[in-house]
C-alpha cells in the first residue's frame, strides 16, 4: 500500500522469472497472476492485460495450478467486460461457475474476487445500485489489502451519488465513512490514494451543496490521477466532474471534462464503457442546457 503501485507491479516479471528457473511453478504462477491482476488493477491497457490473464490461465493449467487459474479466469472476466471484445482463446467459466467451486473446495480468496470483480463492473459502468446491493452480500475483512481499499472507495463514490440523488441518510453515512478511511490511506500514500481521497471530498462537497470546493476539488482528483498516472481514475475524474459542470448548467465544460474521460476510456481500452458514456453525451446539448442525466 505504500510503494508507487506501478512500481509493485514492474518487479513481478522478474519474480516469475526467477521462480521459473528454479522449477518453483507455484509461486512463478502465483507471481504471473498477481502481475496480472495489479496491471488491471493501475489502469494498464485493457487489450494487453488480457493477453497477459490467457497466457496465466494456459500456464496455470499447464503446471496444474487450479487456484491460480480459478483466480485468473475471474479478474479475466471483469477484463473481458469491461474492454467489449469477445474471447474464443480460453474457456473461461462464468461466475456462478466459479462460486460454486470456491464454495465447494472452500477458496474464500476466489469467493472475494468473485465478488470484487463483479462490484468493479458494476461500478465502472455506473450501475451504483447494483454496487451497493453485492456489498451487503459479503462483508469486509477488515483487512488493509489493496482490494478492501478499493472496495471502500467504489463504495464511497457510489453511496455519495445515491444520497445526491435519493437524500438517504444512510447513503451519506457510508460515503463519508468511506472518506475518512481514504484520508488515512493517503496518508500512508498520497501517490496511491489522494486521487481517491480528494475525488471522494469532491462528491461529498458536491452532495453538502458546496459548489465552489466541489469544483476545486474535482479539479485537484483530476491533477492528482494524472500526476501520478492512474488513467483510468483520470477517466473516472472527468466524467463525475463533468457530470458535475453540466448538472450545475455548466454546459460547455462539462460537454469537454466528458470528452476528456471518454478519450481517457478509450486509452484504457475500456470500450464497453466508451459505449456507454458515449451514450450519456449524445444527451448533451450544450446550446439547450438539457440537464445531464446518469444511471442510477
Amino acid at each position: 500500500l505504500v510503494e508507487p503501485a506501478q512500481s509493485v507491479v514492474a518487479i513481478l516479471p522478474d519474480r516469475y522469472n526467477s521462480a521459473m528457473l528454479a522449477g518453483d511453478m507455484g509461486n512463478a504462477m502465483l507471481s504471473l497472476l498477481t502481475h496480472c491482476v495489479g496491471s488491471l488493477h493501475i489502469g494498464s491497457e485493457l487489450v494487453s492485460v488480457s493477453k497477459s490473464f490467457v497466457a496465466c490461465i494456459k500456464q496455470s493449467t499447464k503446471y496444474q495450478q487450479n487456484t491460480v487459474m480459478y483466480l485468473a479466469m475471474s479478474a479475466f472476466g471483469a477484463c473481458i467486460y469491461l474492454s467489449g471484445r469477445s474471447n474464443d482463446e480460453v474457456d473461461v467459466k462464468s461466475y456462478a461457475e466459479l462460486n460454486q467451486i470456491g464454495e465447494r473446495k472452500k477458496l474464500l480468496a476466489l469467493l472475494y474476487q468473485n465478488f470484487f470483480n463483479q462490484m468493479s463492473c458494476y461500478f465502472w459502468m455506473g450501475d451504483y445500485i447494483k454496487v451497493v446491493e453485492l456489498s451487503k452480500k459479503h462483508k469486509p475483512t477488515g483487512q488493509k489489502r489493496i482490494l478492501e481499499v478499493m472496495r471502500t472507495f467504489f463504495e464511497g463514490i457510489a453511496s455519495l451519488t445515491l444520497a445526491r440523488h435519493t437524500h438517504q441518510p444512510n447513503w451519506r453515512k457510508t460515503g463519508e465513512e468511506a472518506l475518512e478511511k481514504m484520508m488515512k490511506w493517503e496518508k500512508i500514500s498520497k501517490w496511491n490514494f489522494e486521487m481517491r481521497a480528494k475525488l471522494l471530498q469532491a462528491e461529498l462537497h458536491y452532495l453538502n451543496g458546496d459548489l465552489k470546493s466541489a469544483d476545486v476539488t474535482y479539479k485537484a482528483s483530476i491533477a492528482s490521477a494524472r500526476e501520478h498516472k492512474f488513467t483510468h481514475y483520470e477517466a473516472l475524474t472527468c466524467e463525475l466532474y463533468g457530470i458535475f459542470c453540466v448538472e450545475n448548467r455548466m454546459v460547455d465544460e462539462g460537454a469537454k471534462q466528458l470528452q476528456m474521460a471518454l478519450d481517457k476510456y478509450k486509452q484504457w481500452g475500456a470500450m464497453k464503457k466508451v459505449e456507454e458514456l458515449q451514450l450519456q453525451m449524445d444527451t448533451v446539448n450544450p446550446s439547450s442546457l438539457r440537464k445531464f442525466k446518469i444511471k442510477k
